[in-house]
């Protein structure tokens, strides 16, 4: 698949699922290719690799799947990338696929390599049955159907898969086969120690078939500073197009006054991963799009939370986060060592 951003058709905020996440290597091929990938790996042995991430400059933070959502909201991610993540994603009812539909976005995809794909050429070295590596892909791809994904290809060591771009469909297909069944009334974006459930988040309504629920974001890089459908649609409380405009338009000159007193800040390769402490709609980073560094949007949890769902709409990447249970991690020594990661941390001043 071509992956180029020249398009700007794919993965602006891209989501990298790789278990161990390694160093992120994948996450930093696509970077260099303006492609923004958000890796993360669980909290054991593979702390250090989130570690090793990081100073390279690429997006990482720790995360696992087990029992409560990722802390992304729904409809984030352009795509979701799995590399021998060794995930059981046929088992529980198929709980984890859900939740990756749950952040991938209308039209999403979603990237499967390593076992059980391929498993014909590899299930010796692999040391498991044909019989075995052929009913966990049956599975997934069961689960897959449940979701009313498309299955585009498999081809080699990957498989990729589609999710629809509204429910209409689906909603009608599914009227025997109810397993899993829509949520009923949970927020959708609500991502801060809330539980996962086996049932399909529903998408936006719509009125047309060909309709991408939620409404369709612009390529890149004209959805960074388009309004959000989120906001043009009126589901982000108090966020009007033209409060969105302005808080782009303050952030630009902020900025601005930035340059002006931080002698280093247009030093190229002084700053690179750069924390947004209170991104609300995601201003800061929209501003510094040009230079070459990302920012990871942190929105509070007592603020706005549908907020995110901004940032991510505009080829952003982000997180829930309240800074009294701590969830992410940028640096094991981040105060003693602040300069080692570049590390250049903004809160919005009122």
């Amino acid at each position: 698949m071509g992956m180029a951003r020249s398009s700007g058709s794919i993965s602006f905020s891209l989501m990298r699922r790789e278990w161990p996440v390694q160093v992120a290597s994948w996450g930093a091929y696509l970077l260099s290719r303006d492609i923004l990938a958000m890796s993360f790996a669980p909290r054991d042995s593979h702390e250090a690799q989130v570690q090793f991430a990081l100073e390279r400059g690429v997006p990482a933070m720790i995360g696992v799947l087990a029992s409560n959502r990722l802390t992304y909201p729904a409809r984030a991610f352009d795509m979701a990338h799995c590399s021998r993540c060794l995930i059981p994603w046929h088992l529980y009812d198929g709980l984890y696929l859900i939740e990756v539909d749950r952040v991938l976005r209308p039209g999403g995809y979603w990237i499967l390599s390593g076992p059980p794909i391929n498993w014909k050429k590899y299930w010796k070295g692999w040391e498991r049955s044909k019989e075995d590596l052929n009913a966990e892909q049956e599975a997934i791809e069961a689960v897959a159907r449940s979701l009313c994904w498309k299955k585009i290809k498999e081809a080699g060591d990957i498989a990729v898969w589609q999710k629809p771009a509204n429910h209409a469909g689906c909603k009608a297909s599914r009227k025997a086969a109810k397993s899993p069944p829509f949520c009923s009334k949970k927020n959708a974006d609500a991502a801060w120690y809330d539980k996962m459930e086996a049932c399909v988040t529903p998408l936006p309504e719509v009125s047309d078939a060909s309709e991408v629920a939620g409404g369709a974001v612009k390529k890149w890089p004209q959805r960074l500073t388009a309004v959000p459908p989120r906001v043009s649609r009126g589901t982000v409380k108090g966020v009007t197009a033209k409060a969105f405009q302005q808080d782009t338009e303050l952030w630009k000159k902020r900025v601005r006054h930035y340059k002006a007193v931080i002698n280093q800040f247009e030093q190229k390769g002084r700053y690179r991963n750069v924390l947004d402490m209170n991104a609300r709609l995601g201003g800061f980073a929209a501003a510094l799009a040009s230079y070459p560094q990302w920012v990871m949007n942190m929105v509070p949890t007592v603020a706005n939370s549908s907020a995110l769902g901004v940032v991510y709409e505009r080829g952003l990447i982000g997180s829930y986060q309240d800074w009294v249970r701590g969830h992410v991690h940028l640096s094991a020594d981040l105060r003693s060592h602040p300069r080692r990661l570049g590390v250049h941390s903004v809160q919005e001043q009122v």
